[in-house]
């Protein structure tokens, strides 16, 4: 698990914020062979493999329930090629989640990125969150997590 650092600005500190798990994990998807579960370890996947990174987070305050329920969160992943050649992961990168006006609801979401989506070479990972209200304006919340270096590589 690599922890996500959120800041927010809407009031004070006890009308909205993150508690609990705020966390971004990366998970392999199996091909054949015996090929580690999850990348926080071992961060070397093929090609052809998909991948699967999941987001999961906490808020609760009393501003919570005032919020809008046609908020929704954005979260999206950034890989910046080393070398050269930049890559976009494009609409396969981000999904947006619809805010619950619960204090205390957690967030559960995965984004899975196809077999052969991804080409090969080594990549800085972010992922972002962020928060947008109906007319999808930023609110003042933001969230990201660096995870790190992975290698792309084709498997013969």
């Amino acid at each position: 698990m690599i922890p996500m650092q959120v800041e927010e600005t809407l009031a004070t500190p006890q009308s909205f914020r993150f508690t609990g798990q705020s966390v971004v994990t990366i998970q392999e998807l199996p091909t054949t062979g015996p090929w580690p579960a999850n990348l926080v370890d071992n961060k070397l996947i093929q090609c052809e493999q998909p991948v699967r990174f999941g987001f999961q987070w906490t808020v609760s305050g009393v501003l919570v329930p005032l919020l809008s329920n046609s908020n929704r969160w954005k979260v999206q992943l950034h890989f910046e090629k080393w070398g050269p050649l930049e890559f976009d992961l494009g609409a396969n990168g981000t999904t947006y989640v619809n805010f619950v006006p619960v204090s205390g609801h957690t967030y559960n979401v995965v984004i899975t990125l196809p077999a052969n989506s991804i080409p090969e070479g080594v990549f800085e990972v972010v992922a972002i969150l962020r928060l947008y209200d109906q007319r999808n304006q930023p609110i003042p919340v933001a969230g990201f997590a660096e995870l790190g270096k992975i290698e792309f590589y084709e498997a013969a």
